[in-house]
């Protein structure tokens, strides 16, 4: 088993499947695609046409480089076909019973030596391998889609894997220009263990009312740096496809945070699975469609008229710089020591600068009823005083710009009044604003932390390396940098500190600091060391 892998046969020629012998006929390799028929054979090739024509007509891709990619394939519905195969691949539903129908099958057809390979993202590839007349040949190959484009392969062994298998496996997907991260069988893998927890997470926020779908989406893209918000990609993945691997992530673990929250199973029974069906969290213009169906056009609300910025700082002036630019007739920028002889008449009042809750409730008497003052809170999780003379009192965080922009988010407590005033200056001024309940973490914080912690609590198990949780959600997610490496640079202290307060305001026990975490914060050491 020594020799270069030079022919695979994948069987299930879906969007994944097809993707896959893109992938392998990409680089270099003879590929036997086979389907249940003839007919989704000739669909497989068909998605490989469409694949392959696009990137030509985009420049991306030769005319005479498409038609080698075609030339490289065989379409077919024959089994028999694979026998000369050094590797097969399967690509079909993910249910064991058709996944180790498949792989015994394949006994009877394939050479001694052929590796068998399974695409499962969650199923417990030691069953699969243990139903197969020589368990030590199969690994998992966990692909992610589209396959062509995201770079990440897990390779999963279990305790009858040949080491050989296993690492002419992993060759090979650096061969495919894919980044492959070896792991053990465990339920979800890296990738789905902790992308899946973290969609659950934020559908159970959703659930509860204090954030809109588009806010909280907006929070995942724009606050974090994520390629789309939870909700979004939720639809797009298929709400069918996340239940059923949060059934999988409880059933192995018991783990509350893995269950499926309520309002997925209502929308998978309610038959809205998302983009594929053209309904789940939003709908589309057509089944299929990513095109989400506009919604109804909120109320014109006008910036402030007059804003007032407190504080000394440079983020102060940035601030008042900022709105200024957006669309306010009138923005000071004033020290906290001028602030109570300027405030009358002002619609909004930002409060960037550390002061006492008595000086706050001095400025707040000198303010017009129906203004609002939004206090300014680093980690988006101070409490804020109470409304004082008509006047809304909000939380604000400003986070630093990603890829999608700058966000801000106006945290209000239950009963306070709308504040559109202050979501339209700070949208003029060029934010993505997001609104919530005054809750510990916010919306950005309670939407992440809880997932670094996960990623944390898996380094800690020794299920895999800091390096390969990081590779995992990059090249396989999309983040722009691992969980633990935003854990490095936000610092784990700061998202200790969050954790445990929004533990202590919730009772959630799943909230608590890893151990692993709080050893990193109290030694000042990087998880990565």
């Amino acid at each position: 088993m020594t020799g270069e892998i030079a022919q695979v046969g994948v069987i299930g020629l879906g969007t994944m499947g097809a993707g896959i012998v893109e992938v392998f006929a990409r680089a270099g390799l003879r590929v036997v695609g086979v389907d249940g028929s003839q007919e989704l054979a000739d669909r497989g090739r068909g998605f490989l046409e469409s694949s392959t024509g696009r990137a030509v007509s985009r420049g991306r891709l030769a005319e005479s480089a498409q038609q080698e990619i075609l030339d490289r394939v065989t379409w077919t519905a024959e089994y028999d076909a694979l026998a000369d195969c050094d590797l097969v691949i399967e690509a079909v539903p993910e249910r064991l019973d058709i996944k180790t129908a498949i792989l015994t099958k394949l006994d009877g057809v394939v050479r001694p030596d052929t590796v068998l390979a399974s695409n499962t993202s969650s199923l417990s590839l030691t069953e699969i391998a243990a139903a197969t007349a020589r368990p030590e040949r199969v690994v998992g190959m966990h692909f992610f889609n589209p396959a062509p484009v995201l770079k990440l392969v897990e390779v999963i062994t279990t305790v009858l894997s040949d080491d050989a298998v296993v690492e002419r496996v992993r060759d090979l997907a650096e061969r495919l220009g894919k980044k492959p991260v070896v792991v053990r069988d465990r339920a979800g893998f890296v990738a789905n263990a902790l992308l899946i927890t973290y969609l659950a997470r934020a559908i159970r926020t959703y659930e509860t009312g204090h954030v809109s779908r588009e806010d909280l989406d907006d929070a995942g893209r724009v606050g974090v740096g994520f390629p789309m918000g939870p909700l979004t990609l939720s639809d797009l993945i298929g709400l069918d496809v996340v239940k059923e691997v949060c059934d999988v992530l409880y059933a192995a673990t018991h783990d509350p945070s893995a269950a499926p929250p309520a309002l997925l199973q209502q929308l998978v029974a309610a038959g809205r699975l998302g983009r594929k069906t053209g309904s789940g969290f939003y709908d589309y213009e057509k089944a299929g469609s990513g095109t989400v169906t506009p919604a109804a056009a909120p109320d014109d609300v006008k910036p402030a008229a007059q804003v007032v910025v407190v504080g000394e700082s440079a983020a102060a002036s940035d601030l008042a710089g900022q709105i200024g630019g957006g669309g306010a007739s009138s923005v000071e920028w004033v020290s906290t020591a001028g602030a109570r002889d300027s405030l009358a008449g002002v619609d909004v009042v930002i409060l960037a600068s550390d002061t006492s809750p008595d000086w706050v409730a001095e400025l707040l008497a000198t303010m017009d009823s129906g203004a609002t003052l939004a206090v300014a809170s680093p980690g988006g999780a101070a409490a804020t005083p109470a409304a004082s003379g008509g006047v809304t009192v909000v939380a604000l965080r400003v986070h630093p710009a990603t890829k999608g922009g700058r966000l801000a988010e106006v945290l209000r407590s239950t009963g306070a009044p709308q504040v559109a005033t202050l979501r339209a200056t700070l949208s003029a001024a060029g934010f993505v604003v997001v609104g919530g309940r005054l809750r510990a973490g916010g919306v950005v914080d309670a939407l992440l932390y809880p997932h670094l912690n996960d990623a944390v609590r898996m380094l800690d198990s020794g299920y895999a390396t800091a390096a390969d949780i990081d590779t995992a959600m990059t090249a396989g997610c999309g983040y722009p940098e691992g969980p633990l490496a935003m854990i490095d640079r936000i610092g784990p202290a700061q998202v200790a500190a969050v954790l445990t307060t929004m533990r202590d305001e919730t009772g959630e026990v799943g909230l608590t600091p890893s151990p692993l975490l709080r050893e990193a914060t109290a030694a000042g050491q990087s998880l990565h060391g």
